[in-house]
């Protein structure tokens, strides 16, 4: 008998971002209001007010070319006009950013190396050829999902942690810099 039954479809799972959680900062962090959603699993530093900040991740999504000026990166990185990318020691600002499709981001910068399918870039304090560093120290893994308008929240702040390369949001070159902190 189906009456008063009612069919909800599951929703889509949450990615496994943490393999082994070893240590956290004892009641948290308070990260101030987000003008987009942030997830779970990307890098934390503090500005120079002392506060929690986002260090920026940003996933290419389509293999670039040293001399493409344009690269494709994945929807909710929080990408402005301005932000500067960087792989390695190198970094770039961003001139303009298409938000138009649907799947990804169009950023208009020129790396000047190539970027394979599925990199992730990080947010640089500052353009440079070869010294380029994140835009805030990273001390912490946000170990809960922040979604945007919704004022300062309370967070998870997970500073010893094996994190999954395949989910986390966050570069090698930012997890380099964390001592309690190994993606798997």
């Amino acid at each position: 008998m189906e009456k008063n039954f009612k069919f909800i479809a599951a929703g889509t799972p949450e990615p496994v971002i943490f393999e082994k959680i070893f240590a956290e900062k004892p009641g948290g962090g308070m990260l101030p209001n987000q003008s987009y959603d942030v997830p779970a699993g990307v890098a934390l530093g503090y500005d120079s007010n002392g506060k929690l900040a986002v260090i920026k991740a940003y996933k290419v999504v389509a293999a670039a070319e040293s001399s493409d000026t344009s690269i494709k990166i994945a929807k909710g990185s929080g990408i402005a006009v301005g932000d500067v990318l960087a792989t390695g020691k190198k970094g770039v600002a961003s001139t303009a950013v298409d938000k138009s499709n649907a799947a990804y981001d169009t950023v208009t910068v020129s790396m000047g190396v190539a970027l394979a399918e599925g990199a992730i870039l990080y947010q640089a304090a500052s353009a440079s050829a070869s010294a380029a560093v994140p835009v805030y120290t990273p001390k912490y893994i946000l170990g809960t999902n922040v979604f945007a308008g919704e004022g300062d929240k309370e967070v998870k702040l997970v500073n010893g942690a094996n994190i999954r390369k395949e989910t986390a949001m966050v570069s090698d070159e930012v997890v380099a810099l964390m001592k309690s902190i190994e993606k798997v």
